[in-house]
This record gives C-alpha cells, structure tokens and sequence, in this order.
C-alpha cells in the first residue's frame, strides 16, 4: 500500500472503506493523518511511541492475519512512518 494511503502515525488504511478517517487540515486539505492519531493540527496523544502505536493496531490486524503476523507487520511497518521516522 502507498505510503500516501495510510495514517502516517498508525497505519490505519484509508482506502474504500476507510476513507472517512483521514483527518482534515483546517484549510481542508487532507492530513497524512488518521482522526484517531490527529485533529485540530495537533497529535491526540503527543507522548504516544511508535510501540504504542504498534500495540494499539495488533488487535486490530490480528482479526485478519493473526497476532504473530499482525505484530510482525506493523513492527516492520509503524517506525517507517513520517511521525516517526
């Protein structure tokens, strides 16, 4: 998936079905974040890691892919991402 397709802090996908959580800018603009991980310009929760971020989406993952999979993925995955590379 391109990067331009995800939340940039977790991953989260926007396609299709999920395109109604990519947050907003206040001009409008699409933000490279999720309305989970982002909103009025500012990170939700600014102390969150790129380990959270990971724990939080394991479950999440792992309803399709199974935890081990899930773990292994956003572990590759999650500190790649602009918030935290």
């Amino acid at each position: 998936m391109d990067a331009a397709e995800i939340c940039q802090s977790c991953a989260v996908p926007f396609d299709e079905g999920h395109a109604m959580l990519r947050a907003r800018e206040p001009d409008g603009t699409p933000s490279p974040y999720c309305v989970y991980c982002y909103a009025d310009e500012a990170f939700i929760a600014p102390q969150a890691t790129a380990q959270d971020m990971i724990e939080i989406g394991v479950p999440h993952r792992a309803s399709k892919v199974g935890e081990t999979q899930a773990r292994a993925e956003l572990s590759a995955l999650v500190p790649t991402l602009a918030r935290w590379a």
